[in-house]
């Protein structure tokens, strides 16, 4: 009897013990995945600022290069090291597509197909600009075949813009993954992460796209700079709650 009593007293104290270290634990997101896809989200965004970068910087190298031809082989080269990153940035969402949650897989699908729609497109430009580049060599770069590459090249880039519309689109869709349920018919403001997992969120944001922008999407904006305003506006908007703050 003894025995049972002292073992009972042990289990009660294991129990005290247990619940005096749980609440020294800090809290953590109802919805782990919900931080990870959103770190993915951002991290896949790093490497469209790198594709834009690259852009950037070589425009004045391509404008006053001495010979048409170095300029044309800048761009081929420029558009495999695009199909490079956009790559990246599929494999980071393609890990989604089966996820339990239907908002994550049809975000993850508007990035995962718009990606690849685009490595289609510079596969097309690659071709394209290749062409051309024969063409120059062989000194029978005429008008009209001059015509009808800038046609084909702005219909290429048209089609690249209808793609960036999704990806704003998915950026938008990202934000209120990270909203939380309880939050009534669109009243509430209380957001699925911890007030640390947010600060992490916003880190790795500024790592590469420094808070240059006003929150919302505006006229005249790139597709990188409309996902990041849009990003930005739940995260540092103190009016969403994370869900360890009172």
């Amino acid at each position: 009897m003894l025995r049972r009593i002292i073992f009972f007293l042990a289990i009660l104290g294991f129990w005290a013990l247990q619940a005096a270290f749980a609440d020294d634990e800090p809290p953590k997101s109802l919805d782990v995945q919900k931080y990870e896809f959103a770190r993915s989200y951002i991290t896949a965004l790093k490497y469209m600022k790198d594709i834009d970068d690259r852009w950037a910087q070589d425009t004045p190298k391509k404008l006053f290069a001495d010979q048409k031809n170095k300029m044309i082989l800048a761009t081929i080269n420029d558009l495999s090291l695009d199909s490079s990153d956009l790559l990246v940035i599929k494999n980071y969402m393609r890990k989604y597509l089966l996820s339990p949650s239907m908002d994550m897989r049809r975000v993850a699908e508007i990035v995962v197909v718009s990606v690849a729609r685009e490595i289609a497109i510079n596969h097309d430009q690659k071709l394209l600009w290749e062409k051309w580049y024969d063409l120059n060599a062989a000194g029978q770069a005429t008008r009209p075949k001059e015509i009808d590459f800038v046609k084909t090249q702005h219909s290429l880039e048209m089609r690249r813009k209808e793609e960036d519309k999704n990806i704003i689109q998915a950026s938008i869709g990202m934000t209120k993954i990270l909203m939380s349920d309880k939050n009534k018919k669109n009243h509430g403001h209380l957001l699925d992460i911890t007030a640390q997992e947010r600060q992490k969120l916003l880190d790795k944001l500024d790592s590469f796209g420094a808070d240059e922008l006003d929150w919302g999407l505006k006229t005249g904006q790139s597709t990188l700079e409309g996902s990041i305003a849009v990003i930005r506006e739940i995260l540092e908007d103190s009016l969403w709650t994370s869900i360890d703050e009172k």
